[in-house]
């Protein structure tokens, strides 16, 4: 292989290299991301029960903003 040759099959492995590295990261933001979106629904289911409990939301509401917070859990998960 002449030097052009190794010269161009390395530029491609390096593009690629980058290219997958910068993937990983990104996916590795995402997922950052969705484990806060996780943990602050799910504080927010708990601070609903304590409202409901405390009288300061009814528990029809309550289940209906707690069933919409599960559905997005369960959609990020």
């Amino acid at each position: 292989m002449s030097g052009k040759g190794k010269l161009v099959g390395w530029s491609v492995v390096l593009a690629m290299w980058t290219g997958m590295s910068f993937g990983l990261q990104y996916m590795s933001y995402n997922e950052k991301d969705n484990s806060e979106v996780i943990n602050t629904a799910e504080d927010m289911i708990e601070w609903i029960n304590h409202d409901v409990k405390s009288g300061y939301v009814d528990s029809t509401k309550a289940d209906s903003y707690i069933d919409n917070l599960e559905e997005i859990i369960k959609e990020i998960k």
